[in-house]
């Protein structure tokens, strides 16, 4: 427990307490989240497809097939897979017509909303089981390292 402690352990130990917690609390909710992909029954470059499309709003074909590192053939066939299952749709660039765009469909994007908000509900229970003391020195600390990942990675925040 980091709270009790926190008063005897040293800069590197809370550091590497911190670590620990997040890893562990990390591949806690991976077990629920490979559990809910299963269901689903899609192969794992197809849930990446469904993420990175997620994540990029639309792709044409062959931006997809690099970021998956598969050839555009293997893109194609898994976006016509993908198509078939209703999770995506696929059509012209509206500039130029020799480019597909690729973006995930309503029961797609719900789907991924869905577990959005069941991850939403599971945090807010265990959130809500915190002291206020808890709460906010968590809300103060996941802030603080919010700021510091985005100034890292050059993100601006409105």
């Amino acid at each position: 427990m980091i709270h009790d402690e926190s008063e005897t352990l040293s800069r590197v130990q809370l550091v590497n307490a911190t670590i620990q917690a997040y890893l562990d609390l990390f591949l806690m909710m991976q077990s629920v989240t490979v559990a809910h992909w299963m269901s689903l029954e899609l192969t794992f470059t197809q849930g990446k497809a469904l993420i990175l499309l997620a994540g990029h709003k639309s792709l044409m074909v062959s931006q997809l097939a690099k970021l998956l590192g598969v050839g555009k053939p293997t893109a194609s066939i898994l976006v016509q897979q993908l198509v078939e299952r209703g999770l995506v749709t696929r059509s012209e660039d509206e500039f130029d017509r020799r480019h597909t765009i690729v973006r995930l469909s309503e029961h797609g994007a719900e789907l991924g909303a869905g577990r959005r908000k069941e991850r939403e509900l599971q945090w807010q229970g265990w959130i809500s089981q915190l002291s206020d003391e808890e709460l906010s020195a968590l809300a103060r600390g996941m802030s603080a390292l919010r700021d510091v990942v985005q100034a890292e990675a050059g993100i601006m925040t409105h």
